[in-house]
């Protein structure tokens, strides 16, 4: 759980066992070097937090403290923390009560402070989360901060224990790092507000066409190799997945169990907003699954009724098809408001 200290630093005070852990150096200071996986994807990250804090429950309230919802916030650093994000806190005092997308994007705003602070170093995360007054005093490190609110751990086991979940996550994703694809444990970028995320990392993204016009409706057809990582663009719960892996053309469709989507994922935001992503080799999320902005969710790929690998990227209101065009722009150019979705256009984007 996230406490409020003087100063507005911030400290957790979860009681957490100890587990094998994987041998990384720990954060800030001179003792402790950046981790493993520099730039990870802000979904794996979210989704390590929940895990060590509330075992990914979004209505986890802990006894004898205020510290509630998945990420353990109390009750002061949350209405702090998602007032940054845009929650409304009047109607969400307190983390438990707020729904999933919501407490997502206030840990995405606070996650994506530390990186920017911290020189995007993954191990500083933990440390902050935990008893952040050994980023700067690596004494602090093999101490076991506030032991009589129940921590059993000191600073380091902590964040070795954190980082060998990341680690784990990372992996099962399929993000981990290797000469052949060093961007891998890259995520899309995330807007300073938490929301929106790009739907691929930035280099693909500049030579994939994120302003070129759509066939017969309106969508973007985003160009890039097989294999890509795809994110979620914004946060929501996935509402549909389409599992036809295979080409139509060379499946010889259509025939039964033909899929025009291929590989694809819809996931539905609470705004009312389905965002649908077509056409991918694999999918990383199900039926049901929470999903946050820059979420790792799937990997480009050519399936379904597709010419040549690329990712199709749709947006619906209320069964309404809007231009994607405008909402990448101002991702891609990082612009200080990006537009809400209800005010994309329905005509222009095509052919």
């Amino acid at each position: 759980m996230i406490l409020k200290l003087a100063g507005g630093l911030t400290a957790a005070t979860l009681t957490v066992a100890l587990l094998p852990f994987l041998m990384v150096p720990g954060a800030g200071g001179p003792d402790v070097a950046a981790g493993p996986g520099a730039c990870g994807p802000i979904g794996v990250i979210l989704d390590t937090i929940r895990t060590q804090e509330s075992g990914n429950n979004y209505t986890a309230r802990a006894s004898g403290s205020s510290a509630s919802g998945a990420y353990q916030f109390i009750d002061s650093t949350w209405r702090w923390l998602a007032e940054k994000a845009g929650v409304d806190v009047a109607r969400y005092p307190a983390a438990w009560m707020a729904p999933p997308p919501d407490q997502d994007a206030t840990a995405t705003v606070y996650v994506n402070e530390i990186l920017a602070n911290h020189n995007q170093q993954i191990d500083v995360i933990p440390v902050t989360w935990y008893y952040p007054a050994a980023l700067t005093n690596p004494a602090l490190m093999d101490i076991v901060p506030v032991p009589e609110a129940g921590n059993t751990l000191t600073v380091r086991q902590y964040q070795l224990r954190w980082m060998n979940t990341y680690q784990q996550k990372l992996g099962a994703a399929g993000l981990e790092s290797s000469p052949e694809n060093p961007t891998a444990s890259c995520a899309g970028s995330v807007s300073p507000d938490g929301q929106w995320a790009l739907p691929a990392p930035r280099d693909v993204l500049a030579r994939a066409g994120i302003s070129e016009p759509h066939h017969d409706y309106p969508a973007v057809d985003l160009m890039m190799a097989e294999g890509v990582p795809v994110y979620a663009i914004t946060a929501g719960t996935v509402a549909r997945t389409a599992r036809f892996n295979a080409n139509w053309y060379k499946a010889g469709c259509p025939r039964p169990g033909c899929s025009t989507c291929g590989m694809g994922i819809t996931i539905q935001s609470p705004t009312g907003l389905r965002h649908t992503y077509c056409h991918n080799t694999v999918l990383h999320v199900n039926e049901g699954d929470q999903i946050a902005p820059g979420q790792h969710i799937a990997d480009s790929g050519d399936t379904g009724r597709s010419g040549a690998p690329h990712l199709h990227l749709e947006l619906r209101i209320n069964n309404i098809q809007h231009c994607p065009q405008p909402l990448l722009e101002a991702l891609y150019n990082n612009q200080p408001t990006i537009p809400d979705p209800a005010t994309l256009p329905t005509r222009g984007c095509t052919f």
